[in-house]
């Protein structure tokens, strides 16, 4: 879940620059999901989620905490803090187990619907206007993804499920995220959710035994991936957050489809899973109707 908190730029615009910090984060990303995929194999979601978080976490109170003081807890909406720390958190624990029971490309692409389900609930949520041209984009999106969950398909059903419900956190965390972007600090807003997010990955540890198991014991291996789980977790998100301060929201908004290709390659290059036909031509459809939404949004946007 890998999304903006403003879409002002605060430096001059360098897009050399975004789109390599874009890619890697987007890098990143994969690499950590790749990561936590692997481990699932291994022990059980909470544990996972709470070193992922906690990585976000402690980057932040490193980095952050001596420049910002208090200015990094400081909120005017403490419940909207909490319930976007509670989506950020379902989203983790549940993208985690799709990912256990799914390729990584396919768990991804269905997660990456979230964007045209917040477009469309913008209009009567926050009261944006939704363009004909919008709904197309959405229509067109969905389509992909039921060539991905289609039935015959070979995909874990209880998997799909668990996508289905990180789509759902994903939405409410989107719809948060823009409400909180217009009335608090960014990383205040960031630090909320990733503390938030660590403390009910640690209230549930005690579900870890049926949630995927604790280890017989941690090997070396084991211990590595897991540090590795929570600083990719912090880097991915500290290169993202810069790639918007040298652009916008609308310069980067289509590229975040690329992911799409990224999450196919770790899927290929760490499990040796290759989508089939009709499922590489849903994450398709999803990546060039999400590209040309978001390219007629901003043109329309600059236009009007």
């Amino acid at each position: 879940m890998h999304h903006p908190m403003s879409s002002a730029p605060s430096h001059p615009f360098h897009p050399l620059r975004a789109l390599a910090l874009l890619a890697c984060a987007q890098a990143l990303f994969a690499l950590m999901d790749a990561t936590g995929k692997m481990l699932a194999a291994d022990m059980g979601i909470p544990l996972i989620a709470l070193v992922r978080h906690a990585g976000q976490t402690l980057l932040m109170l490193a980095f952050l905490g001596p420049r910002m003081g208090l200015r990094l807890i400081h909120t005017r909406h403490l419940w909207l803090q909490c319930w976007r720390g509670l989506a950020m958190s379902g989203f983790t624990l549940f993208f985690f187990t799709a990912l256990f029971r799914l390729p990584q490309a396919e768990a991804t692409a269905i997660n990456f619907i979230a964007p045209f389900v917040v477009m469309l609930l913008a209009g009567r949520v926050l009261g944006e206007r939704v363009s004909m041209g919008k709904w197309l984009g959405a229509a067109v999106g969905f389509l992909g993804m039921m060539l991905l969950v289609r039935p015959g398909s070979e995909l874990d059903r209880l998997g799909i499920v668990f996508a289905l419900l990180t789509l759902v956190c994903n939405v409410a965390f989107q719809l948060l995220t823009r409400r909180l972007a217009l009335v608090e600090d960014s990383f205040t807003t960031m630090f909320y959710s990733a503390a938030i997010s660590v403390l009910v990955s640690a209230l549930l540890l005690p579900l870890q035994s049926v949630w995927g198991g604790w280890p017989a014991a941690l090997s070396l291996h084991q211990v590595l991936m897991l540090l590795a789980l929570g600083v990719l977790g912090g880097l991915s998100q500290w290169c993202f957050i810069r790639a918007y301060v040298w652009s916008s929201a609308t310069f980067i908004a289509p590229l975040l489809f690329m992911q799409l290709v990224w999450s196919t390659a770790t899927g290929l290059l760490f499990f040796g899973q290759l989508p089939d036909g009709l499922s590489l031509a849903g994450i398709g459809v999803i990546l060039a109707s999400g590209v040309a939404t978001m390219l007629y949004a901003a043109r329309t946007k600059a236009s009007g």
